[in-house]
């Protein structure tokens, strides 16, 4: 039995000197910085109002990012705020399922929703007593998916590995692109919400066919 067991360790051990060695050499895929800048300005019935100057402590920390921050507003005078961000390294794709409990936000509502085919996680979360409806999102982007399969499986195993999020609030390699709505939570919020992201199914989609694989 002991020596069983020293065999199975020896073999652990060279198992992990081989995956050592070797992932730093593999060629693992990285985002595909989008046009985000050139996201229409009119989507359906929502015109945007104005852009937010990004926080220069925000970029900072996510120096290969590019990042739109900007307020919509529909015939009724609903205002919704819309955040996109892509980037050349998805460490700086950050999650919101990260960053705003972060900075204090508090959830009480979390639920799943398809729509158009994609998956959203809709938030209702709030800032200092202040509740809003929050919706994110990772639209498909065109990927080099990589060949070793060994790869695929951890990035695969990275979003359903024990004390992770859940997996539709991480970006994963078919994403460069994060995209969240936000509004108070008022009558109607959820609809004019839901309004926005049919809306914008196919604004996003060309977006994402800016990085489609040659």
């Amino acid at each position: 039995m002991q020596a069983a067991r020293t065999v199975i360790t020896l073999a652990l051990l060279a198992a992990a000197a081989v995956v050592t060695y070797a992932l730093p050499r593999l060629n693992l895929p990285h985002p595909r910085r989008l046009p985000v800048e050139e996201f229409p300005r009119q989507i359906g019935q929502w015109r945007a109002a104005e852009d937010n100057e990004v926080n220069e402590d925000v970029q900072k920390a996510l120096p290969t990012a590019v990042i739109v921050d900007r307020q919509y507003v529909n015939g009724e005078g609903r205002i919704l705020n819309v955040v996109l961000v892509t980037a050349s390294e998805m460490r700086d794709i950050h999650s919101p399922a990260v960053c705003l409990p972060g900075s204090g936000w508090v959830t009480s509502k979390d639920e799943l929703v398809m729509m158009e085919g994609q998956k959203i996680t809709a938030r209702v979360m709030s800032f200092r007593d202040s509740p809003y409806h929050v919706w994110f999102w990772y639209p498909p982007v065109p990927f080099d998916e990589p060949k070793d399969p060994i790869i695929r499986r951890l990035y695969r195993w990275r979003l359903t590995a024990p004390g992770t999020y859940r997996p539709d609030t991480l970006a994963d390699l078919s994403s460069s692109l994060m995209v969240r709505v936000m509004t108070p939570d008022r009558p109607g919020a959820a609809e004019a919400i839901r309004d926005f992201v049919r809306s914008a199914t196919n604004p996003l989609a060309t977006l994402a066919r800016a990085a489609e694989v040659k």
